[in-house]
């Protein structure tokens, strides 16, 4: 039977979003009229969020630093609905990632700092075991050190619980090649295009090379792998289920892009957490995606970035 409120544990950054955005033409080199926000951001984060207003009972495990940085992070999480009781503080300043995007909503260029977040032990992870033995599913991002994300999945396999990982970016996705040499079981892997090439040393041009790139995950334990391809939708291999590419139903009109992976990250996990297939789950996370980018507005189609 499809559980309604899945109990899901999000492991990764939480970091204040700095985004400026150019109002007119791009013009390097100089000044650019055009708007500045700031908002909670960091990837674990944006995650837990959605999950939050999907209906998952979400606690996020991260860290924060002790300043007026966290203590925002830490409200937020609260007022959305996230279950805050893991969120560790640390010496230090709290994570930021300022992005600059286009007009179009693109993003130019980007800047994480996420030192706190580096610093995390693997005595952060296993301290919460307990916990974290009795979810219905783990999320986990690259963000993590890759000790912390070894603990994560040990104890996944120990509950029988399965693990969503999201590698973040390519340098990120880079450092987690180690870790799928273990054979550890990974539920679902969550990359861009880029980041699969970098997973698995194969180009990944047209759909052959999703396929062939994909079934090279699934000889290292990993059981679905969902691949987010921009305004082309997305691509699933499952171990079990095949491929299936996954359109945009409509073109949307963008307005912040770097929203629409978490956001169908979070609604893959919450599909797996309540037991129903990953191409519905698959296709919900699409539809919740193309609702992101063509928002401004907090809630289920919140902007945010990647930290």
């Amino acid at each position: 039977m499809s559980k309604k409120n899945p109990s899901i544990i999000v492991a990764g950054g939480a970091n204040l979003d700095i985004k400026s955005r150019i109002a007119g033409k791009t013009i390097p080199g100089t000044s650019n009229p055009g708007w500045t926000e700031t908002s909670p951001g960091g990837v674990g984060r944006n995650i837990a969020e959605n999950l939050a207003r999907l209906g998952a009972k979400v606690g996020l495990l991260t860290l924060i630093g002790e300043d007026s940085t966290g203590d925002r992070l830490r409200r937020s999480a609260r007022a959305v609905g996230i279950d805050t009781s893991l969120m560790m503080r640390r010496k230090g300043s709290t994570g930021t990632y300022s992005a600059t995007l286009n007009a179009e909503g693109e993003m130019l260029i980007a800047v994480s700092d996420m030192s706190l977040i580096d610093g995390m032990k693997t005595s952060d992870i296993t301290q919460h075991k307990d916990v974290l033995a009795v979810a219905d599913l783990l999320v986990a991002d690259g963000n993590l050190p890759l000790p912390c994300l070894k603990a994560l999945l040990q104890i996944a396999k120990r509950a029988e619980i399965p693990l969503v990982l999201e590698p973040v970016s390519v340098p990120k996705a880079k450092r987690l090649k180690p870790l799928l040499q273990e054979g550890l079981p990974i539920a679902a892997l969550t990359p861009n295009r880029d980041e699969l090439a970098e997973l698995t040393g194969l180009p990944v041009k047209n759909a052959r090379d999703l396929t062939k790139a994909a079934q090279r995950l699934h000889e290292r334990g990993v059981t679905h792998v969902l691949v987010g391809l921009g305004a082309e939708g997305c691509f699933l291999s499952t171990a079990d289920e095949g491929q299936h590419l996954i359109p945009v139903r409509k073109k949307s009109i963008i307005k912040d892009v770097t929203g629409g992976g978490d956001a169908m990250v979070a609604s893959l996990a919450f599909g797996l957490a309540k037991d129903i297939t990953a191409l519905q789950a698959a296709r919900a996370g699409q539809e919740l995606a193309a609702r992101v980018v063509r928002s401004m507005e907090s809630g289920a189609g919140q902007k945010r970035g990647r930290g």
